[in-house]
């Protein structure tokens, strides 16, 4: 019974997978089974389940990008985007 508490349903929209504390991935409060799901299927990146292809539910535009590449961004382009102070 205490083993059923410790996990929860991915919350990936339409993945099938259970989570639990020490395999999952935390984002905003919520859980997920990957970090594929977590950042919601990048390129496409499929599910690590073989089960599951919730990848396929998401629509291109709804797709993240990695917060790895997402911060490289920020890196790459904050001393062009920050004018200097006089």
């Amino acid at each position: 019974m205490a083993n059923e508490a410790s996990t929860s349903k991915c919350a990936c929209p339409g993945c099938t997978c259970e989570c639990n504390a020490e395999g999952s991935v935390e984002r905003d409060g919520k859980r997920y089974c990957s970090q594929a799901c977590a950042d919601l299927h990048p390129n496409g990146q499929p599910c690590p389940s073989s089960n599951c292809h919730c990848e396929q539910n998401l629509g291109r535009d709804k797709q993240n990008v990695s917060d790895a590449k997402l911060d490289e961004a920020v890196e790459e382009t904050f001393p062009a985007s920050d004018p200097i102070s006089p």
